[in-house]
């Protein structure tokens, strides 16, 4: 087990990184997958809210004050004394694990950030190996490789490449280059293999490059914050392709929800998009309101709701009239659930959060929304309503809250 002796020196990038995710409970190292641990703080195993914050307070100032190994593992002891966690593998190994992973991690994707804000000046990656006995074949090959910052080898090949990789990456100028007697790499064959997984739904299998570890396989920093100037073109609602973490395909067949009746007054139909607007602000009191969910996440609604209906080119259908359920279903949802997709042409994944609640309206209904994380908080982006059979398609990924039966 390879370990960090001396914090890396921090800086402003990987800080952010760290700050901007958004902790989320889970079982198993495979409930995420690959670019999904860009937009949330997990450790394998810690499912209550007050062990998560703590461990992510840890980690952060490990982060932001160059802390190392030993002194995270103070906090570990505390951590883990205080909650009264149990956990797998040994103290020593499950503490670096946690520390190294999200330190390498936050350092990759500051990186990038840097690379991607210098690459008109910095054109070039080099990839640089450790070279010692402990170092994998494959990344001793991948050593000195030098390739344009936006070839597609780094989607996939930016370090960390594995459990305690220790490889790293430089930027180049062309005259960095040739000062150095360097030039550009032809590019490296990346053939991949098919590995198998351990996850709750049992053993998969998964494709993944020669030389990189499962989950690793992919670019921590475009997953946070895309592809650089490619950025400002991208569409805000897409077009994005779902995430999902091997096995996650197969339905978690979640119980039938019971429909719960409600006080609130369905709006009248909009005829006009002036309508459609003052529809909105009559449900939330005003152009935009920021609701808190019973999670703690905050929730911004705003004229973007509508905005996203008009986009759609197709017929109004209505929805409008469900909209001063609102905030019911954001501060007392029967469920909610997690899930992740990436932006095809930026590669930044998203962490989206969906809202569901069946009400009895006379005949039931099922009324949705789709949040994504913006900034330190969700934006709302879709709003649903339609028969129960409707909330399949929003019952996926990770369900992060479960309404009591007897609130109901």
């Amino acid at each position: 087990m390879a370990e960090t002796v001396h914090g890396p020196l921090p800086f402003q990038e990987a800080i952010d990184f760290f700050r901007a995710k958004v902790r989320l409970p889970t079982r198993t190292w495979t409930d995420l997958w690959e670019g999904m641990h860009s937009r949330a703080f997990v450790v394998a195993g810690a499912v209550k809210a007050e062990l998560l914050a703590d461990f992510q307070e840890a980690v952060g100032r490990a982060i932001a004050e160059g802390r190392t190994l030993n002194d995270f593992r103070k906090d570990f002891d505390a951590i883990v004394a205080r909650h009264g966690w149990s956990y797998n593998g040994g103290r020593g190994w499950r503490s670096a694990v946690i520390y190294n992973t999200n330190l390498r991690m936050a350092h990759s994707a500051g990186r990038w950030a840097q690379i991607q804000r210098v690459k008109a000046r910095r054109p070039f990656i080099r990839y640089s190996a450790v070279l010692d006995s402990r170092t994998r074949p494959e990344h001793r090959a991948w050593h000195g490789t030098v390739l344009p910052a936006d070839h597609p080898f780094w989607q996939s090949h930016m370090p960390p490449n594995g459990w305690n990789c220790r490889c790293t990456v430089q930027s180049y100028s062309q005259r960095d280059l040739d000062r150095l007697g360097m030039k550009q790499s032809p590019p490296p064959a990346t053939p991949e293999e098919t590995v198998a997984v351990n996850t709750p739904q049992g053993r998969v299998a998964v494709r993944v490059p020669k030389g990189i570890d499962p989950g690793f396989a992919y670019n921590p920093g475009e997953a946070a914050f895309g592809r650089g100037a490619d950025l400002a073109a991208m569409r805000r609602h897409g077009p994005f392709t779902p995430l999902q973490a091997p096995g996650g395909d197969r339905p978690a067949s979640p119980p039938d929800l019971r429909a719960v009746r409600t006080t609130t007054r369905l709006g009248p139909p909009a005829r006009t998009e002036n309508d459609l607007r003052q529809a909105l602000r009559d449900a939330i009191g005003g152009d935009e309101r920021i609701f808190t969910d019973p999670t703690g996440a905050r929730v911004s609604i705003g004229q973007g709701l509508v905005d996203h209906y008009l986009d759609g080119g197709g017929r109004r259908d209505g929805r409008e009239a469900f909209f001063p359920l609102l905030p019911e279903l954001i501060e007392r949802p029967q469920e909610i659930w997690v899930g992740f997709a990436r932006d095809e042409a930026t590669g930044k994944v998203v962490l989206r959060r969906r809202y569901v609640t069946i009400f009895d309206l006379g005949r039931d209904r099922v009324v949705g929304l789709v949040a994504d994380l913006d900034g330190h908080r969700f934006a709302g982006v879709t709003f649903f309503r339609g028969g129960p059979t409707g909330a399949g398609r929003l019952r996926s990924g990770l369900r992060v809250h479960e309404r009591d039966a007897g609130e109901d």
